[in-house]
């Protein structure tokens, strides 16, 4: 009797086995005709069109259902500094638009990921810096003292990219100004695009030796040691180019009546015609073996090296001559 109790039981084992095993569960992966997706936690990708390849790993017995689900198309990176969240709702409405039949698919792992792109931080002191940097550089620093003030600091930017992939160009608004308010654009680029064009603005006082009038001169009186020194002034605000040297200032006179301390700029001087018109002079005409000299009549002012009409006060006759000093014309015919 116990015997054959055994054997029932031994009989049932084998009958009941292959029902328990078929009863426990099987990865997707190895059925046949279905597909695994395995989610990731959080992915950081360079900025992209994302796919189902760069956030999960897609397996399965079908090889082409897996690539096709590998490179079905989610979305766009975020923007730098930023996160998107994709879960999985929203992964299979991308395979019902790729008609992938969705309850062939299984997902894995977590219900949704967290997707940054690779970012750089470009602070707005570093912006300011570069735009510094430049402008130093093409300040002309000769004969001058400078110095060179931050209006205002900008702003803290981002670009989806790496560091050593982003290139700076900088350059100024207007290359003719060396001093005031000068503004400089700073512009970012990476593989080709650019991210960002910031202006930014710098204070630029000058200050440099330039020459002073002592006292009130008149108009057409000349400038001289006597009434005009050298000294250090800011000249930021001075409209026009100032005299460096008391000796640019050699045979020139007062173009304006000028005040007491004021700053000599080109505007307010001028050099003074070699001869006037009205003046009486000397015309000489030199060849070959002979000189003659005779009294003439300046019809026209001019400066040393210019032609002027003369008259020659013994025959009357207008002629043309090269002006050679205060008192001598050569004539030219």
């Amino acid at each position: 009797m116990k015997a054959r109790i055994s054997l029932i039981l031994v009989l049932s084992t084998f009958i009941l086995i292959p029902d328990i095993l078929a009863g426990l569960p099987v990865p997707l992966a190895r059925q046949t005709g279905k597909i695994e997706v395995n989610l990731m936690d959080k992915v950081i990708l360079e900025e992209k069109t994302i796919t189902f390849r760069d956030i999960s790993t897609v397996t399965g017995d079908d090889v082409k259902l897996v690539n096709k689900i590998n490179d079905i198309e989610i979305g766009r990176t975020p923007w730098p500094n930023n996160v998107r969240r994709i879960n999985k709702d929203f992964m299979k409405m991308r395979l019902n638009a790729s008609n992938v039949n969705v309850s062939d698919v299984n997902f894995t792992n977590a219900n949704s990921v967290a997707v940054s792109v690779e970012s750089t931080k470009i602070t707005g002191l570093e912006i300011s810096q570069k735009a510094k940097e430049y402008l130093l550089s093409v300040l002309p620093v000769t004969d001058r003292e400078t110095t060179v003030e931050l209006v205002r600091l900008p702003g803290d930017q981002w670009i989806p990219s790496r560091r050593d992939k982003i290139n700076f160009d900088v350059s100024l608004v207007d290359t003719s100004k060396d001093r005031g308010n000068i503004e400089l654009i700073v512009s970012a680029s990476s593989n080709g695009m650019r991210y960002f064009k910031i202006p930014v603005s710098f204070k630029v006082r000058v200050f440099e030796y330039v020459a002073i009038t002592k006292r009130k001169i008149a108009r057409n009186q000349q400038l001289t040691k006597e009434n005009v020194f050298m000294a250090r002034r800011e000249t930021t605000k001075i409209r026009g180019l100032a005299f460096s040297s008391r000796d640019n200032l050699t045979g020139k006179t007062a173009a304006v009546s000028i005040l007491p301390y004021t700053i000599l700029t080109e505007d307010m001087v001028e050099t003074p015609p070699t001869i006037k018109r009205g003046s009486v002079i000397k015309l000489f005409i030199k060849s070959r073996g002979f000189r003659i000299v005779t009294k003439g009549l300046a019809q026209q002012t001019g400066y040393t090296g210019e032609v002027i009409k003369v008259k020659n006060l013994d025959s009357k006759k207008v002629l043309y001559g090269k002006i050679v000093d205060s008192e001598r014309v050569q004539i030219t015919f």
